[in-house]
């Protein structure tokens, strides 16, 4: 399949197993350059064995100071920033609410909500074209022109 992604720049975060890594693999077969993040520097040398085209970089995403050097890391190996899959999240903790933990509470929302606002705020003069190119995708595909989210976005960005 020819999606057209050739040198298409693409930063996913948590890129480095599971949903994050099937992403990556399917951006560079498609022709993308591909720059992928994680907390895990184990599954990061796995990465660097078995898809070596992958560049990448540690980072904890709820750590703004981390993101930081993240975007500063990619945007200086790929040359730029097309689209960012903002993919990094964790479970949390499951329990009854009087027994869970607080401080794993806290990493969960570290993670799940601060850290896609750190990913998603610092670039965003960089990555608010690949969000409209996303959307318009939408509209042209058939059945999903008629999607609210797709023709809020597109007449939220002038489209």
């Amino acid at each position: 399949m020819d999606l057209q992604l050739d040198g298409l720049r693409v930063l996913i975060t948590a890129g480095a197993t599971g949903i994050g890594l099937a992403t990556a693999r399917a951006f560079a077969r498609e022709g993308a350059r591909v720059h992928i993040c994680d907390v895990d520097r184990g599954a990061l040398e796995a990465v660097t064995r078995t898809d070596s085209a992958l560049s990448q970089s540690v980072c904890d995403v709820s750590d703004r100071n981390q993101v930081a050097a993240l975007f500063d890391n990619a945007l200086a190996t790929l040359g730029g920033l097309d689209v960012l899959v903002n993919n990094a999240g964790i479970a949390g903790p499951t329990a009854k609410c009087e027994e869970v933990d607080p401080a794993a509470w806290e990493k969960t929302l570290a993670v799940n909500i601060t850290g896609q606002f750190h990913c998603a705020q610092w670039p965003f003069r960089i990555c608010a074209r690949a969000a409209i190119r996303a959307s318009s995708t939408c509209r042209r595909q058939r059945g999903v022109s008629d999607s609210r989210y797709a023709r809020r976005t597109l007449r939220r960005n002038g489209r």
